[in-house]
């Protein structure tokens, strides 16, 4: 009997983590779209204790049922005001829809100090990539960094804006107006 109530106790601490583990688990998107991750206060700690808080950024998408890719691309603003690609990556669920039957998960990115940007994206399975440096003519005098800050629809092959870094070297101020056009950035000194 002493050997019964033994394994009992043993099951029900089995069953007992296995359903304290799933509140673990990301918060996924309802619906459809991509979306700055909630993050509680504890999550929010480590990223403080890291130093990643206001150098990182954690995004919970749920593509459209028909999305079967999510690719990253980075651009850099070129003198003469032309954008070039710098790099990105991409996953796939594949058109066989394995391991999962929709793209849903979390993308990350990181920027680091010498203008490179980490990125990791966790869908069924994790691909990672990073930029290659960015190399200033001279030191940055100025910067800003801006995130995705509210939910955004996802239209299939169409990009969407989720971070905005700025850099310049020019000993002088200038203002920079950021407007939403056909998700194109501008600026204008």
């Amino acid at each position: 009997m002493k050997r019964l109530r033994g394994m009992l106790l043993f099951i029900l601490l089995l069953m007992l983590t296995a359903c304290s583990s799933k509140a673990d688990l990301p918060k996924v998107l309802s619906k459809e779209g991509i979306s700055p991750y909630e993050l509680s206060e504890s999550e929010k700690y480590i990223l403080q204790s890291f130093n990643m808080d206001g150098t990182s950024q954690i995004i919970s998408f749920n593509a459209p049922k028909e999305a079967i890719a999510l690719n990253v691309n980075v651009y850099r603003l070129e003198d003469g005001g032309k954008w070039s690609s710098t790099g990105g990556g991409g996953i796939s669920i594949g058109t066989d829809r394995k391991p999962i039957d929709q793209l849903t998960g979390i993308f990350t990115m990181q920027l680091k100090e010498n203008y490179t940007i980490d990125f990791v994206i966790n869908a069924g399975g994790k691909a990672s990539y990073k930029t290659d440096e960015i190399l200033l003519d001279s030191e940055a005098m100025v910067s800003m960094k801006g995130f995705l800050q509210e939910f955004q629809d996802i239209t299939i092959n169409s990009e969407i804006p989720v971070a905005l870094m700025v850099y310049d070297s020019d000993q002088r101020l200038f203002t920079l107006k950021i407007r939403k056009r056909k998700g194109y950035i501008t600026d204008s000194r």
